[in-house]
């Protein structure tokens, strides 16, 4: 394990010879290891890392650790023991952003800089945040739904661990979009805690207890990633009732879904590049002394029918450069 650094410098090593070269070890800290959208992430930053590494001065390692589940106290405890192991900065994304604070500013404290991606602690002494304007995000979301099933009818929206600030920002912008449609009603908010099995048993009870649901809006991709046939009544709502369904991430499940008419629209997190751009930074703030702003915008992507292919090929090729067609 590399030496911890002193803030703005590369790490060093006890090495024997003059020719072998430093390592920087960077702790990437999903919310939970049960999702597998952070897997995804997880690729982008190991591609980083054996890009910087193949071309600059120092050999860049990824630690990839997390609690199993979503949890603030246990993530917690995943921050403090990354720092006894002695990486050399941490990037994270954060289940709770109040447990995240006291974690992330011991480890500033012990000269180890502290990003955080996806979602937020903006009260703790992390030196920058990239990810998305939910809010916007939110707002596009709620276009998106508007225009698949109409400005009137019941909506019913599926969220993650309860308190997560970038879930709960979105889910504010989405509300704010929709403030201009009386008609439409917003009749349930159901929570999965970022689990698939609790997200699949989530909107199949609240399909129950609401049959004529118009319209869903999925914070997370969490239940999507089960197996076709595993929410039965959501399925034959989209299929036979013009149910419209608008979730977040591009991941090749959902551009199938979307694809197949399960889903009319996706909002693109860029997860790939959560691990991607991440890595990147922290590697200019330790190796290169390069302030960020508070706010680094990742941005988002539509996706619709009508460039669902093209990210698809994405997928396919592993190249997430080139500009997607419009939606």
């Amino acid at each position: 394990m590399a030496c911890q650094p002193a803030p703005g410098q590369p790490s060093t090593m006890n090495v024997s010879t003059a020719s072998a070269r430093q390592k920087i070890t960077i702790a990437w800290i999903p919310k939970g290891l049960n999702n597998p959208v952070f897997e995804v992430g997880r690729a982008g930053a190991i591609q980083k890392a054996k890009e910087l590494s193949a071309a600059g001065p120092v050999d860049v390692e990824i630690l990839y650790a997390g609690p199993v589940n979503s949890d603030g106290a246990e993530q917690a405890r995943v921050i403090d023991d990354v720092v006894a192991r002695g990486v050399n900065a941490i990037a994270i994304s954060c289940d709770d952003p109040t447990a995240c604070i006291d974690p992330i500013n011991r480890a500033v404290s012990a000269k180890i800089p502290v990003m955080t991606w996806d979602a937020d602690s903006p009260q703790s002494k992390r030196f920058t945040y990239l990810g998305l304007d939910n809010i916007k995000a939110g707002q596009a979301g709620a276009d998106l739904l508007v225009k698949a099933m109409g400005t009137e009818g019941k909506v019913a929206i599926l969220t993650g661990v309860p308190g997560a600030e970038n879930l709960e920002t979105r889910i504010t912008g989405f509300r704010d979009g929709l403030a201009a449609y009386p008609n439409i009603h917003i009749i349930a908010t159901v929570i999965t805690n970022d689990d698939i099995n609790l997200g699949i048993q989530a909107v199949e009870n609240a399909m129950r207890a609401n049959p004529d649901i118009k319209g869903w809006y999925f914070a997370g991709m969490w239940p999507l990633f089960a197996d076709r046939g595993s929410m039965p009544l959501w399925e034959n709502a989209a299929q036979h009732r013009g149910m419209k369904t608008i979730a977040f991430d591009a991941l090749p499940v959902e551009l199938g879904l979307l694809r197949d008419g399960y889903l009319s629209g996706l909002i693109d997190q860029k997860n790939w590049f959560w691990g991607y751009e991440t890595i990147q930074i922290v590697y200019d703030h330790i190796i290169s002394k390069k302030d960020f702003p508070p706010f680094v915008d990742l941005g988002y992507n539509i996706i619709t029918k009508n460039n669902v292919d093209a990210m698809l090929q994405a997928w396919n090729t592993n190249d997430f450069s080139k500009p997607l067609p419009p939606p």
